[in-house]
């Protein structure tokens, strides 16, 4: 078929040629694996950059499922306002194609080259950025494990432009209480337990301490003249709080770091503690009010909709690529303790604490009604994908407008009682009130609903992620890069 690909041993589907949507314009950057190039959509000429792996490079199967977990986890984080946009993903003879939102402000790790260091109050607002996203990482099964300045990235050239997180090339899935052994990330910023090969999403909370104190006096805590002397200092190194400029740094953000730089990750701070600490929040004050799961953010979303909102939502989630629903399947392989493919209120109820939630009964048995729209008791893999699925992807127009088709059946431009009604008895939803939310959605009270009213009825609610939006200089202007894999070798 012209403009289509017929083979793909990455991705594992067919993809359309990116040449026949994007034009490939300038190199912006360099990798290991890949290449990312400023990249024009023909259609809409917006720009984008476009990050290409050579599949030359990928020499093995663990390096392809990489590249392929890399772009589930970025599509898991979709629509997080301070993590980098995946637009999209595509194969050709050559190349793996991750086209992505385009970050013209430069790193965060030139910026702190360029200032020396920043202001408490400055640093304590991009802090509050990066350990949100972390936040959101490990409330929805994800650990990054290679933050550092050079991975964050500022949207544009304003002063207060949006921090965004990118380069998810070492990230992984993970389940609560599971230990990873593989020795990642990069020599400044990695956790002593990474390097003892025994380690949790703690190391994120490490690698955030250490970026906090590079912010905060422009220089690492634990610095060597080589890896093996920089995994010493991280292992059994102190803190300096002595030397310029920090007997001019406040009490309370030496408090933070000590607490973010504990050796025991059992003692170190969360990240939900880090964002409930007096010096990082917003108006100095901890606050009492507990920061949801992203899981459970997206359920309650899910729950206040109305059952033909519901039922869109399945039939987007039913629609979606394998790896742009890979990070909900595995959340729902945590939770299913059994494995027999539903989970039921005691599962939801574990799976919910175990992601950090403490709910009543009352509200975990709303949420599951809300999300068996076929009132079987408990929720199969399908419903459990649509009650936590990421609203960035269900608001995407191609989404939406698959939606509608799905609902128009006689592709008259409208969807009708009995077009609800025939969808229903596809889905086994039981008791929807067809008229009364057809009523609510028909603008122009014609009874039915058109396209321009079924979107305005999904984007309704501005339903995304609810949180705020926010290098190193050594003496030898050194700037670190990603430890190889086979780094394990090194430390033993």
């Amino acid at each position: 078929m012209p403009g289509q690909i017929l083979t793909s041993s990455v991705l594992g589907r067919v993809t359309q040629n990116i040449n026949d949507i994007y034009s490939m314009g300038a190199m912006i950057g360099q990798g290991e694996f890949g290449t990312t190039f400023l990249c024009i959509e023909k259609s809409t000429s917006k720009k984008y950059a476009c990050k290409s792996i050579s599949k030359r490079k990928l020499l093995c199967e663990e390096d392809i499922i990489d590249v392929r977990r890399e772009i589930q986890i970025m599509h898991h984080l979709s629509g997080h306002p301070n993590v980098v946009d995946i637009k999209g993903a595509y194969e050709d003879a050559a190349n793996v194609h991750m086209v992505m939102e385009l970050c013209s402000g430069g790193e965060l790790f030139d910026h702190i080259l360029q200032r020396g260091h920043y202001s408490e109050r400055k640093a304590a607002q991009l802090m509050r950025t990066i350990v949100q996203v972390v936040e959101a990482c490990h409330s929805l099964g994800v650990m990054h494990r290679d933050l550092k300045p050079e991975n964050f990235l500022f949207l544009d050239t304003n002063e207060d432009s949006a921090l965004k997180t990118i380069d998810f090339g070492l990230s992984v899935f993970f389940k609560p209480g599971e230990t990873f052994r593989e020795v990642v990330g990069s020599p400044y910023y990695v956790a002593p337990e990474v390097l003892s090969k025994q380690y949790g999403p703690a190391a994120d909370v490490w690698s955030a301490g250490v970026i906090l104190y590079v912010l905060l006096s422009g220089v690492p805590p634990f610095w060597a003249e080589t890896e093996k002397q920089i995994f010493e200092q991280v292992l059994k190194g102190d803190l300096d709080f002595e030397s310029d400029p920090w007997p001019s740094i406040s009490d309370s953000a030496k408090d933070l770091i000590r607490k973010m730089l504990v050796r025991n990750p059992e003692n170190r701070l969360t990240a939900h503690q880090v964002l409930c600490h007096a010096w990082i929040n917003e108006d100095g004050v901890a606050s009492d009010k507990p920061i949801d799961s992203a899981v459970l953010s997206r359920m309650r979303q899910f729950t206040a909709m109305n059952k033909l909102e519901k039922l869109a939502v399945r039939v987007i989630a039913d629609r979606l690529y394998d790896e742009e629903i890979a990070g909900v399947k595995e959340m729902f392989k945590m939770i299913d303790d059994d494995n027999n493919g539903t989970i039921t209120f005691d599962e939801l109820k574990a799976g919910l604490r175990r992601l950090g939630c403490r709910l009543m009964d009352t509200e975990i048995y709303a949420l599951l009604e809300a999300a068996d729209v076929d009132n079987s008791g408990t929720l199969d893999y399908g419903e459990f994908i649509a009650a936590t699925l990421n609203f960035h992807k269900v608001e995407r127009e191609e989404n939406l407008s698959a939606a509608f088709c799905f609902f128009d059946r006689d592709n008259s431009g409208y969807i009708t009682v009995d077009e609800i009604q025939q969808a229903c008895l596809e889905y086994h939803v039981c008791d929807m009130q067809t008229e009364e939310i057809i009523k609510e959605a028909d603008q122009d009270n014609d009874g039915r609903i058109d396209y321009n009213e079924f979107v305005a009825m999904m984007r309704k609610d501005n339903r995304g992620f609810r949180v705020d939006s926010m290098l190193m200089k050594t003496s030898s202007g050194l700037k670190s890069g990603a430890l190889s894999k086979d780094l394990s070798v090194m430390v033993g």
